[in-house]
């Protein structure tokens, strides 16, 4: 069955969560630990011509959809599905977008719900074959963290274009999960309470400001929301406590920067992996932790990816600094548009397609989409780690 992986728009790539198969999480705890230098971009999803490469994109989505990077024809910031058969992301992926009569690609646009510049997808599911799409909408413009007022809505998506509004999940400026990831309970998690299965909800607030929070909603009440519980700290016992209050809701992972983050689950190790963009410490990039239970203990994060680090500026994300120019400027958006040469690219969004990670007896390959924008494209990266 052909399975939806990328919604691409001003946060890149959108991945739709696909029920796992039931296990317990239990077992010997494994160190997981990042392979110095492994990092690599394997291709260019969007756009007509890898940037990089200067080699034809495998969905060659200008020719195809009118989709050069995340600009598509429209002419605003695009926001859309598309689809992948891809089963060895290595062998390369070609990507099919959702379309409508009358225009070149679906856009996601819940009626009566603002579609601007970052008002955004933020994550996806998909329960009973029901596919459900979390968008950011209500975007406010200042630095003033008390005055935004961005919220996270849950709409239904019926082919070929619907999609209804159901439900407000959270908002700023109180709101921790604006941004968030959702995954199926992949079995029995010691420490929930009665009334699952759940639906897994992690969550960041106020956009690169933030920590991560979880909550749980039954997955038979997940239109509604009815039952959502916060985590809200351990107890005397090391056992998790549960509130109906989202400002109850207690830090998993501690940082203060953090913006988009993916958590995905391995069967093979009975094991939690998150991966997430931060801001501090500097060099900005791309972190992964992993954990045996949904709020942790999560370990410390390992730095996978690092524009600077890892030599990508001037190679496949644009650094206005290099002479001659590095010729990676474009698409971009917004007043970038203005001048696309002097706008630094940067990594971000880093949502991991958990079909294809890969377990052996010594290695864990991850997998995932990552925005870059400027070019403003989404570009598959892989990752590897040593299982010790």
């Amino acid at each position: 069955m052909r399975r939806a992986i990328a919604c691409v728009s001003l946060a890149a790539a959108l991945v739709a969560g696909v029920p796992g198969r039931a296990q317990t999480v239990s077992g010997p705890a494994p160190v997981i630990s990042y392979i110095a230098g492994s990092t690599v971009k394997l291709e260019q999803l969007i756009g007509e011509t890898d940037k990089q490469r200067h080699a034809p994109t495998l969905s060659r989505t200008r020719t195809r959809y009118h989709i050069d990077g995340t600009v598509g024809q429209l002419g605003h910031a695009l926001d859309t599905i598309a689809t992948t058969d891809a089963r060895e992301p290595e062998s390369g992926v070609r990507l099919d977008f959702l379309t409508v009569p009358g225009a070149p690609y679906l856009t996601i646009q819940p009626p009566g719900i603002s579609m601007g510049p970052f008002e955004v997808p933020v994550s996806g599911i998909d329960l009973g074959g029901k596919m459900y799409v979390v968008v950011k909408t209500n975007h406010s413009v200042g630095p003033a963290t008390a005055s935004q007022t961005d919220r996270s809505v849950l709409t239904r998506f019926t082919p070929p274009a619907s999609f209804q509004p159901l439900r407000t999940m959270s908002q700023l400026p109180a709101g921790r999960f604006t941004k968030m990831s959702l995954h199926v309970q992949p079995g029995t998690i010691d420490g929930l309470p009665p009334g699952g299965p759940y639906v897994l909800v992690w969550g960041t607030g106020s956009y690169r400001r933030s920590d991560a929070y979880l909550s749980i909603v039954p997955v038979a009440q997940f239109e509604s929301g009815k039952g959502t519980l916060y985590f809200s700290g351990l107890d005397a016992t090391n056992a998790p406590t549960w509130s109906v209050r989202e400002s109850d809701a207690k830090a998993i992972v501690t940082n203060g920067t953090l913006g988009d983050l993916s958590v995905t689950w391995s069967k093979d190790l009975n094991r939690w992996l998150m991966t997430y963009d931060f801001r501090s410490p500097k060099p900005t990039g791309i972190a992964f932790s992993y954990a045996s239970k949904p709020w942790g203990p999560w370990s410390e994060p390992q730095v996978v990816f690092s524009a600077v680090r890892d030599g990508a500026l001037g190679t496949f994300i644009h650094d206005p600094s290099i002479h001659p120019d590095d010729g990676l400027a474009g698409p971009v958006i917004g007043e970038g548009r203005k001048n696309p040469g002097a706008v630094r690219g940067g990594e971000y969004a880093p949502y991991v397609i958990e079909r294809w990670t890969k377990v052996s007896a010594s290695e864990l390959d991850l997998y995932y989409v990552m925005s870059t924008w400027n070019p403003y494209v989404v570009v598959l990266m892989k990752s590897r780690l040593r299982i010790g």
